[in-house]
């Protein structure tokens, strides 16, 4: 059941991040330069927030060095994170599901699938402790 908890904190603390430079990105920077260039500008705050949060929570909870546990954990928070993406392309989109999978066809959709590997994978990837 710690697994759960964890990998919920993991998911509420990226997705805190996301919910922040979303409306950045959707207002301000994709009108201005466009969606690729947007989720260019996005990536990498995310993938710096993906790490701090993934090294957060493995020394917070002392996270032992089990494969199983920080793959559960990253699956967890992966599940929760794909609810969360499929309610707001849904009710605040209002874009079919066929649709959401179709963007990951394109350069944003290939980032944006990337850094979700990356979500899910990061609770393996981190140290425990610092040097």
């Amino acid at each position: 059941m710690l697994v759960v908890k964890i990998g919920a904190v993991y998911f509420v603390l990226v997705f805190a991040v996301g919910w922040v430079l979303g409306p950045i990105r959707e207002l301000w920077v994709i009108p201005r330069f466009g969606r690729p260039a947007g989720v260019l500008f996005e990536a990498p705050i995310m993938l710096a927030a993906i790490i701090a949060a993934a090294r957060w929570v493995v020394r917070h909870y002392f996270v032992d060095y089990s494969l199983e546990t920080r793959v559960s954990i990253g699956l967890v928070a992966l599940g929760l994170l794909f609810i969360a993406e499929i309610t707001g392309i849904w009710w605040i989109r209002d874009m079919s599901i066929s649709d959401y999978f179709a963007t990951f066809d394109t350069l944003t959709g290939g980032v944006f699938l990337l850094l979700l590997l990356l979500f899910a994978a990061m609770p393996m990837l981190v140290e425990r402790r610092g040097n």
